[in-house]
């Protein structure tokens, strides 16, 4: 069909440029959305005192990882002393005027239920890089019928803060690795 106003020889005005422009900004649009989530991994763990309930402000960075063993999950969080808010401070019974790091081991079942402490065994080591690791005391702490545990490395800012994990139970074996950054106040 003939188009109105429209020489015979011009080329008519194509569009197969548009689904190709539509399909690379899709693209685009998800690879920078892929590069955002993976820029800071941090999951909030199943507790109320997670890293960033505790935490004073919205910019500080902590650092989690998790594992299963033994049917149950274990989630590691880590945030500086001085981000800690008073309450979760006075919770764990630590001065929040020291320099350093704490570990939280949050343990849960499958179904976010706390678990016996009795049939997991846990083994930590930090070390404030370029130190050698040195084993970290893991205290055990009762909130709401639920045990989670912590710990607590003394290092001055800056720091690079590795802290290494082993759980065993039932005869199974996990290993948890993470790094945490401590910044200058």
């Amino acid at each position: 069909m003939p188009r109105a106003c429209a020489a015979p020889h011009c080329p008519r005005p194509t569009t197969d440029r548009e689904p190709a422009m539509h399909r690379l900004l899709a693209i685009a649009t998800i690879v920078l959305a892929f590069a955002a989530c993976g820029r800071n991994e941090t999951a909030a763990p199943a507790t109320g005192a997670s890293a960033s309930s505790a935490s004073t402000g919205a910019g500080r960075q902590s650092a989690s990882a998790s594992a299963t063993v033994g049917g149950v999950t274990l989630q590691t969080s880590t945030i500086a002393i001085a981000d800690l808010n008073d309450a979760v401070a006075a919770r764990y019974g630590i001065e929040r005027a020291q320099e350093g790091v704490l570990l939280l081991v949050t343990v849960r079942d499958a179904a976010g239920n706390g678990i016996d402490p009795g049939d997991l065994q846990l083994a930590a080591t930090a070390a404030a890089l370029p130190d050698p690791p040195k084993p970290l005391d893991l205290r055990a702490i009762r909130t709401d019928g639920m045990t989670d545990y912590i710990g607590v490395l003394q290092a001055k800012a800056p720091a690079s803060v590795q802290f290494r994990l082993t759980a065993t139970r039932g005869g199974s074996r996990s290993e948890i690795a993470t790094t945490a950054e401590l910044y200058p106040r």
